[in-house]
């Protein structure tokens, strides 16, 4: 049966992108339930009942434009506070803590694929691993960038993936601060931040970090002048490198790898946003809703993969996925708690690591408001920023990796 909207109808399926996403949104800030599920899953739902229900097409070109146009500038806009010498500066001990939690979604990611790989199938879990090692060492944007520099199956793959993977992190969110208040684990760790909780504190921190910001037009004009900018360096970086490289198919395995990295233009476009946001940190200080921004544009695109999914694919696939993922952010939360432990670390910020990796920025802040750790606030922030420059990167090394 044709769908009721036509592909070609631009404006009405922009009308429903951008609705879905603000729906979507305005739900997850409305509603606990909505909340644990997270935006992305409840634009994916959203989107894949009005699929599913033949009221949009599966596939249109204002599809297309999201991916091909309005990703490659939220990726610049979610960057924009990656100060390289901030992050180092401020991120202190949990910036170390950080990467070894890292470490723990590479073993996982191989664990992962080692004990389901016969359930799930190549390329698939080739495909999952990449996108998973970059969403559980960044966020989203890193799971968006991975996907398309791949022919993911969309249907089988990366729709019930993403499912997956905020059900899983939104359980684990519960589980690592219910860890912060265990006695138990606290007998064994520091845990400094713990003793000076102040409930009352928390809860003036909490409202005042999400509070509304100010923002003028010369804001949204810097922001977009930034990204903008990004996106045309790193266009030009990525032909250049290109055209010297040239083609490595005859090449070895190794270089072949090195040639798809420094060629993808997803990670050329989150190094050019770390420098730029490094050199030109000092205006850009000062400058508000790049992230909000960038958030929105890389929530239209969340929403748009919806829409070619069958709903009883997804549903019927997404079990294992569950499992998938669930090994990935088991064996990070163990590795870190245990080298931790070696390393006398605190137990607050082994947490907040841990959080950083597996949700990202965002995730990692209010984990801390929530537990009363101020803190661990912006260090938190900076460290899951840093996440989401080198998740990119390492999901397409896993991919290539795992592929040979």
């Amino acid at each position: 049966m044709d769908p009721l909207i036509h592909p070609d109808n631009h404006t009405t399926l922009w009308a429903i992108i951008a609705c879905g996403t603000a729906t979507a949104i305005w739900m997850e800030q409305k509603y606990r339930w909505a909340a644990r599920l997270s935006a992305p899953v409840v634009a994916l739902v959203v989107a894949m009942v009005l699929s599913n229900l033949r009221i949009v097409p599966p596939s249109a070109p204002a599809y297309d434009f999201v991916g091909d146009w309005l990703v490659p500038l939220a990726i610049p806009l979610l960057l924009f506070r990656a100060n390289l010498r901030e992050i180092i500066r401020s991120g202190g001990r949990l910036f170390l803590i950080f990467h070894i939690s890292a470490i723990g979604t590479i073993i996982g990611t191989f664990a992962a694929v080692f004990a389901l790989k016969g359930a799930i199938g190549s390329p698939q879990t080739e495909h999952a691993a990449g996108m998973m090692a970059g969403s559980y060492m960044g966020g989203s944007v890193n799971f968006t960038a991975v996907k398309n520099s791949y022919d993911v199956d969309e249907a089988t793959v990366s729709n019930p993936l993403i499912v997956a993977d905020n059900f899983v992190m939104a359980v684990l969110f519960v589980a690592l601060l219910a860890i912060g208040a265990s006695a138990w684990f606290r007998s064994r760790y520091p845990h400094p931040h713990s003793k000076d909780r102040d409930p009352d504190a928390a809860s003036n921190l909490a409202a005042e970090h999400w509070k509304r910001k100010e923002i003028s037009l010369l804001d949204i004009a810097r922001a977009f002048a930034f990204a903008f900018a990004a996106f045309a360096v790193s266009g030009m970086i990525h032909a250049a490198v290109k055209s010297w490289i040239g083609d490595t198919s005859g090449a070895s395995l190794t270089w072949q790898m090195v040639g798809n990295l420094v060629t993808n233009p997803f990670v050329i476009i989150t190094l050019v946003s770390l420098a730029m946001a490094t050199i030109f940190a000092k205006p850009m200080a000062k400058v508000n809703g790049a992230e909000e921004f960038g958030s929105y544009l890389l929530a239209m695109f969340l929403l748009t993969l919806g829409f070619p999914a069958d709903l009883i694919t997804v549903i019927s696939d997404a079990p294992i996925f569950f499992a998938f993922c669930g090994i990935i952010a088991v064996t990070n939360l163990g590795f870190t708690l245990l080298v931790g432990r070696l390393l006398k670390g605190n137990l607050e910020e082994l947490l907040v690591a841990v959080n950083a990796n597996l949700g990202g920025a965002p995730s990692a802040a209010a984990m801390a408001v929530s537990a009363g750790w101020p803190k661990l606030v912006t260090p938190g922030i900076l460290v899951g920023v840093w996440g989401y420059v080198v998740g990119t990167p390492v999901g397409i090394m896993v991919i290539e990796i795992l592929s040979r």
